[in-house]
């Protein structure tokens, strides 16, 4: 497992030829030219005509060490309009073919209808181009030295040619509706999954721009996304009894994949190995906020009994167990649910409001506090910025915030189970 990361690591730092580049440009300042006549036919027309590539494609041809073998054009198959803004088209399409090699790539294009998309249009195009074309260069140079070692270490030609080694790039329309384009472009090789890779393309077409995740959850993306992907890991674990790694996942950032879906969803794209065995392959996690993986009232109980039920101590809690509970209090906080984040509390619990402190003997007290004065900004800021997965042990039990000074909320074992016991502002 570890080669196969180092090896995936080694590829996605292997940098672009400056020459690649240059040739990517003109390439694309050929395709450019040719849209543009179209698009001014397009607009004497009464109705919208398929925007087409094929002049631009015919002019293309790959790099040497991609065509092996006479290569056909299959040529230009243009896919359905997306909306009236945009459309998908092959821009190159061809399949190389020896007696022990096949490649087959399928290179798309987006064609941007409207005028003031024409930057976005040129900027996505050059990147899925060069992705396409970098990925077959290098994958056949792969496939050389992996036939050029099996034949060092005592394998025949015949044993080799029956391997049927297959590259292949091509791309999948995610989601096409009048508001979101979402594109994957993918390469693999069937000799070696360390090498596949998948990059996803999505826009707002309406607003002109490449989408984030922070576009469409807001500030708290990676808090929002990184609760709903362990809840969701959670059912999964118990309905399927698959092993998770969760404890050494890095969580979510801005270079985060995903995809949109056709309701205006994003789902969240984790690699192969990233959280789980190889076998189980990429993790889709769909971030919905109208959606939970586990029902509200039994969130908290589901998780407590997958953990141990009894604890003597703080110091006796799984880290396992601290970061799922950690992760609920977000959850909680997040949402403003005063009633989720009673679930979670041992009573009698000290409240610290700044101007004055008071101890909630009871449920029914602690959810008649007004929720603005409990879930202040800088409460909800400091618990989505508290690392939940790296909390530690002491005697009054696990303190959750972002920096010193800031709100804090401290759990620990209460009658044997974890429960917050302090609350400070």
């Amino acid at each position: 497992m570890k080669r196969l990361k180092e090896a995936r690591v080694k590829y996605d730092n292997i940098p672009i030829p400056e020459e690649l580049s240059e040739r990517v440009m003109m390439e694309v300042e050929k395709a450019e030219m040719m849209r543009s006549k179209k698009l001014i036919k397009i607009k004497r027309n009464t109705y919208m005509k398929r925007v087409a590539a094929a002049a631009a494609a015919v002019a293309v041809l790959f790099t040497a060490g991609v065509n092996t073998s006479e290569a056909f054009a299959k040529g230009i198959s243009d896919i359905p309009v997306l909306g009236a803004l945009a459309e998908v088209v092959t821009f190159r399409s061809y399949e190389t073919k020896t007696e022990d090699l096949e490649i087959s790539v399928e290179i798309p294009s987006i064609e941007m209808i409207s005028e003031d998309l024409k930057g976005l249009e040129k900027e996505v195009n050059e990147e899925i181009y060069s992705f396409c074309e970098q990925y077959a260069k290098e994958a056949e140079e792969r496939a050389e030295e992996y036939k050029q070692a099996f034949l060092e270490t005592g394998g025949t030609k015949e044993e080799w040619i029956d391997h049927h080694i297959t590259i292949k790039v091509w791309y999948e329309i995610k989601a096409q509706t009048d508001q979101y384009l979402s594109l994957a472009v993918m390469g693999t090789e069937n000799w070696s999954n360390a090498y596949s890779q998948t990059k996803y393309y999505n826009f707002d077409l309406k607003a002109g721009k490449w989408i984030t995740l922070k576009d469409i959850l807001g500030d708290q993306y990676a808090q929002i996304a990184e609760q709903s992907i362990r809840s969701q890991v959670t059912k999964r674990e118990k309905e399927a009894g698959m092993e998770f790694w969760m404890d050494d996942w890095k969580g979510v950032d801005a270079d985060t994949s995903f995809y949109m879906d056709s309701d205006g969803v994003p789902v969240i794209v984790l690699e192969q190995y990233e959280i789980a065995p190889g076998a189980a392959g990429q993790q889709e996690f769909r971030i919905s906020e109208q959606e939970e993986s586990l029902e509200p009232e039994d969130s908290y109980k589901a998780d407590e009994s997958s953990v141990e039920d009894s604890y003597e101590d703080n110091f006796e809690v799984p880290q396992e167990a601290i970061t799922r509970f950690a992760g609920m209090v977000k959850e909680a906080v997040a949402e403003k649910d005063i009633e989720k984040l009673a679930d979670l509390t041992g009573f009698p619990v000290y409240v610290g409001f700044e101007k004055e402190g008071l101890i909630v003997e009871n449920r029914e007290d602690f959810t008649a506090l007004k929720t603005e004065q409990l879930f202040t900004d800088e409460m909800v800021r400091s618990i989505a910025g508290a690392d939940a997965s790296s909390l530690s042990p002491s005697m009054a039990g696990f303190t959750m915030y972002d920096k010193d000074g800031a709100p804090s909320i401290t759990f620990g074992v209460r009658d044997g189970k974890l429960a917050i016991s302090g609350i400070n502002y």
